[in-house]
């Protein structure tokens, strides 16, 4: 097996899928990357059991041939390289060489049918495709409310819920909850669930970031791709809660609170640096058509406060705590320039909806709900 190509391209290629490779295993084989050539084209795949993930690039004088090496020290050495020519070569005893004009590496490799067979998708598939756009979009504005607690497997994913070209999908840490509707995500319609753990839905928004990926759903595999690119992953299948039955109405949630979106993030976010360290938290105090935001260290004799103006149909006061986090990474996943917030008391559910102003683009035409669970003030 031998091939040319360039380290910045070989990079980027590997770059896609290095991400897939577990930082820590027991399972050797899956450190490696598997690498194939055939036909001019080189294609570089990774796998940790749950994910795999196969990316193809042009390469020049190659001959057929596969194997494996190392993930990370091939993609160490390469990413250090400056833009240049390489030639790589593997022997019959398995040892990889690695040549440009002014250096040359010896890697050790191994055999390819120690790797796992990366899955193949049942006939019972349902495909459809979505704009890599629109993919990204729905990613960035859920994947954050994600629970990172691996005892709550349901709640290490993002649900999509797809009926007809249109879905639901929602994400929540059982703190804060994300909802998205969008009636017009796919091009085919598809009747399908797919709860989609974190780490593939981030590598997809590093992977398909132009034209259109196809999407094709089994009851227990998920796969993206598009024309050279390819990601598999496994779905959690954990029963997942009634997400609807945790966001309240507008009749009990009838307090509300617009406001600049953008200065509201600015602001808690200075008056977060002086926030507790456990829980962030900072108090709104929402009165007439001033908002401030506040927090205050009493050990330490520390305090920060910001007001700005809102419109308030509330009546009267009101104080409500809040994770100073939740709210500025809430506000990072709007680009609306207002937001409102719906509240009903201080002890229950607040939801932020942004208003979105004039012409509808492809993001905006995705209906987002957010569903933030007070802090109790002392």
């Amino acid at each position: 097996m031998k091939f040319k190509a360039n380290s910045r391209e070989l990079r980027d290629v590997i770059g896609r899928v290095i991400g897939v490779v577990p930082v820590r295993t027991t399972i050797p084989a899956i450190e490696n990357l598997f690498l194939e050539t055939s036909k001019k084209k080189l294609t570089i795949s990774a796998t940790d059991l749950e994910i795999s993930m196969s990316t193809q690039t042009d390469v020049a004088d190659a001959t057929d041939g596969k194997v494996t090496i190392n993930a990370k020290e091939f993609f160490d050495i390469i990413r250090n390289l400056d833009d240049a020519e390489m030639d790589i070569n593997v022997d019959e005893s398995l040892k990889l060489t690695l040549k440009t004009k002014s250096g040359s590496y010896k890697f050790a490799c191994s055999p390819a049918e120690e790797y796992p067979t990366l899955p193949t998708l049942s006939e019972s598939a349902e495909s459809s495709t979505i704009s890599a756009d629109s993919l990204r979009t729905v990613i960035e504005r859920t994947i954050f409310a994600v629970s990172r607690d691996e005892h709550r497997r349901s709640m290490n994913g993002v649900l999509f819920l797809f009926s007809g070209k249109g879905a639901r999908v929602y994400s929540t840490d059982g703190h804060r909850l994300v909802r998205i509707e969008d009636k017009n995500l796919v091009d085919k319609p598809l009747k399908r669930e797919a709860n989609i753990q974190e780490k593939a839905l981030s590598l997809a928004t590093k992977s398909f970031k132009a034209g259109s990926v196809e999407v094709t759903i089994t009851d227990d595999h998920i796969r993206l791709k598009n024309a050279d690119t390819e990601l598999v992953t496994r779905l959690i299948k954990d029963p997942h809660p009634d997400y609807e039955a945790v966001i309240p109405s507008d009749i009990d949630n009838n307090k509300l609170m617009t406001v600049n979106r953008g200065e509201l993030l600015e602001k808690v976010r200075r008056v977060a640096i002086l926030s507790d360290s456990v829980n962030h938290l900072v108090k709104f105090t929402v009165d007439k058509d001033v908002l401030t935001i506040s927090t205050e260290d009493a050990d330490r004799g520390e305090m920060g406060e910001e007001k700005l103006q809102v419109q308030w149909n509330g009546g009267e006061a009101m104080n409500i705590g809040f994770n100073s986090t939740y709210i500025t990474e809430a506000m990072g996943s709007i680009d609306a320039p207002n937001v409102r917030f719906a509240l009903s008391s201080p002890t229950r559910a607040a939801t932020i909806k942004p208003i979105e102003e004039g012409k509808k683009t492809d993001a905006a035409a995705q209906d987002i709900l957010i569903l933030v669970m007070p802090l109790r003030l002392n």
